[in-house]
């Protein structure tokens, strides 16, 4: 194969080879399929047949024994039984000898040898066998000797034929292993050509192609490493011929702009700077859903980044409608209302929806076109479509607002507002998760955890804690009665009565149904009892009339004690004197009979119930 040629393009060396391996792989398929052809539709079942026929004449010959030896055993008992391998044989030897004939070929050798020994079987069974087995009476029994004979002259063109299908048969299956050989060496001639020729071929694409491309690259390594004042001259093909010149003008162009492009470097590099800002302030309050840590993380990030004197974060108030310093709760102006300077600058923004800008004389403005000092900025924080706040940044003095400052604060806003509703939402849902829907009093999951919390701490300290829980009686009939609207309307009421007596340290859930509990911190038993009372007077006296009157409540007061150190305890202690307050009549009170693990003045429970 000659060498490729520079003056070729690389699309016709790359043609010229695939070309060549395709001929030489569909050449190779060609011998391949020839000699699979050859063996499957010829040699191999000619093979197959000369062993067919050698089994079949061993078959022929085992029926002729059969026959033989059923009609000697006949010929000497008379017994018919004894002719049964007889028939067998008969049967056997026909089939046999058809699969001879149909298998044994059209060679004119073992034509003959067919011939002789099926005219050797013809003169046994016609001289002899026929008579042997003849059962009529008075029948002549032929000569044991001349059967003998006979079968002997048949047992002899036998042997011939059977040496005659063996020779067959070892010479075609002979010929189907050379072919099987053949195709081997075949294969294998034709796989080292085509390795052979990959080879050169290999060597030849590597001289004209490899070779320049590596050129090229350690050239494109000497412009990546800043070296623009070298020159590369390629050869190969015309395509990389034409890569050469045209990375040559590539380099010659890098090399006029290299001294504007290290002048905007700085910007980069400054611009770098402050994305990076961005993203650690970003991170910074958006690793919390901690609502105070967030806002002071949003202050703080936005002062480092743009050097402001104070940064005020609004919160949006869905239920008023107006903004609220998130550090200080203070509301500012809505954007509704009319103040005496005008309205507010963080109002303005959020109703808008755009960046506010305020002015060293205090005038507010939307837009900073002129680019003139401005002495604050709002900028509204954006969830989706809706405000949810805006962030003012405060310089002493008026400055210059220019588009990176603008652009840098609008980054910090969106991640503020998104850190900033997300803390939100985690404090609504966190609550909602620890409040009942019905009462709005807490739920039993947040008795569980304070509970624990107060066991704890009294256990500890030696602090007092009392425990109160009530149920409303028969509430399951009023339900039946007045149906359930109704019956929750009454739950909400005596839920209201207990958040009206209770203190501020004090506790009150929502247990379950109809039952309520209370946590009294720092109240011993007796106090407990004069507070429960309160609250039986006070349900009594609100459902005294109206639409739901008669509507009571049992309590059952009990103390952090000995008894009773452990949360589950404690409430038990209460269900049991709660359920005695129930068997004793209802509407009343009564304490727990456990003993004070604290010391506290004794209550028997023999003394009459508190009731109204």
């Amino acid at each position: 194969m000659d060498p490729i040629s520079d003056d070729n393009t690389l699309a016709q060396q790359l043609g010229r080879a695939f070309s060549l391996f395709g001929i030489l792989v569909a050449a190779g398929w060609f011998v391949v399929a020839f000699t699979y052809g050859a063996s499957a539709f010829w040699l191999t079942p000619a093979a197959q047949r000369g062993r067919d026929a050698v089994e079949a004449e061993k078959m022929a010959h085992a029926a002729m024994l059969d026959e033989e030896n059923g009609a000697r055993a006949y010929l000497l008992s008379h017994d018919m039984s004894f002719l049964e391998p007889y028939f067998k044989g008969v049967t056997e030897l026909a089939r046999a000898n058809q699969a001879v004939i149909a298998n044994a070929g059209t060679g004119s050798e073992l034509a003959a040898s067919v011939i002789s020994t099926r005219l050797a079987e013809e003169r046994w069974h016609e001289r002899w066998l026929k008579a042997a087995v003849d059962p009529r009476p008075g029948a002549v029994a032929p000569s044991m000797l001349e059967g003998k004979a006979l079968f002997d002259a048949y047992r002899k063109e036998e042997l011939g034929l059977a040496d005659a299908l063996a020779r067959r048969s070892e010479i075609l299956t002979g010929r189907d292993a050379s072919m099987t050989i053949t195709r081997v060496v075949l294969v294998l001639a034709i796989y080292v050509v085509i390795l052979f020729l990959a080879v050169r071929q290999y060597r030849a694409l590597r001289a004209s192609i490899v070779t320049p491309v590596a050129a090229l690259l350690a050239y494109i390594g000497c412009v990546r490493d800043g070296r623009l004042d070298k020159m590369v001259d390629p050869d190969g093909p015309r395509e990389l011929r034409q890569l050469g010149e045209g990375l040559n003008e590539m380099v010659a162009a890098l090399a006029g702009a290299r001294g504007s492009a290290e002048s905007r470097d700085e910007a980069i590099r400054e611009h770098s700077i402050r994305l990076r800002q961005i993203l650690d302030a970003s991170r910074e309050f958006s690793e919390s859903l901690n609502l105070s840590y967030v806002v002071g993380s949003v202050r703080e990030s936005t002062a480092a980044v743009g050097g402001y004197e104070r940064v005020i974060v609004w919160l949006m108030d869905d239920l008023q409608k107006r903004l609220v310093n998130a550090e200080e709760g203070a509301p500012v102006a809505s954007a509704n209302e009319p103040s005496e300077k005008g309205l507010a600058l963080a109002a303005r923004a959020a109703k808008s929806g755009r960046i506010t800008f305020e002015g060293p004389a205090g005038q507010v403005r939307f837009s900073d076109s002129n680019r003139g000092p401005v002495r604050a900025i709002a900028i509204p924080l954006i969830v989706g479509a809706r405000v949810v706040g805006a962030l003012e940044a405060r310089h002493g003095e008026p400055k210059v607002a220019t588009i990176e400052v603008i652009e840098v604060l609008e980054m910090l806003a969106i991640h503020a507002a998104t850190a900033i509703e997300s803390a939100r939402l985690h404090e609504v849902i966190e609550d909602r998760s620890h409040t009942d829907s019905l009462t709005r009093l807490f739920n039993r999951r947040r008795l569980e955890e304070d509970l624990d919390a107060e066991c704890k701490r009294c256990a500890r300290y030696l602090r007092p804690l009392a425990f109160v829980m009530l149920d409303v009686d028969h509430f399951k009939a009023f339900n039946d009665a007045h149906g359930h609207p109704r019956a929750d309307v009454v739950l909400q009421e005596v839920a209201e009565v207990i958040s009206g007596c209770v203190r501020t340290t004090d506790t009150a859930y929502r247990y379950g149904g109809e039952e309520f509990c209370i946590l009294l911190r720092e109240t011993t038993a007796e106090d407990g009892m004069h507070l429960a009372e309160r609250i039986r007077q006070r349900i009594e006296l609100r459902f005294a009339s109206g639409a739901t009157p008669g509507v009571t409540a049992s309590f059952g007061v009990s103390e952090f004690s000995v008894a009773t150190p452990l949360p589950r305890e404690l409430v038990e202690a209460a269900d049991a004197a709660m359920y005695e307050s129930k068997h004793a009549g209802r509407n009343r009170v009564m304490l727990s009979s456990r003993p004070p693990f604290l010391a506290a003045p004794a209550l028997s429970l023999a003394a009459p119930a508190l009731s109204s």
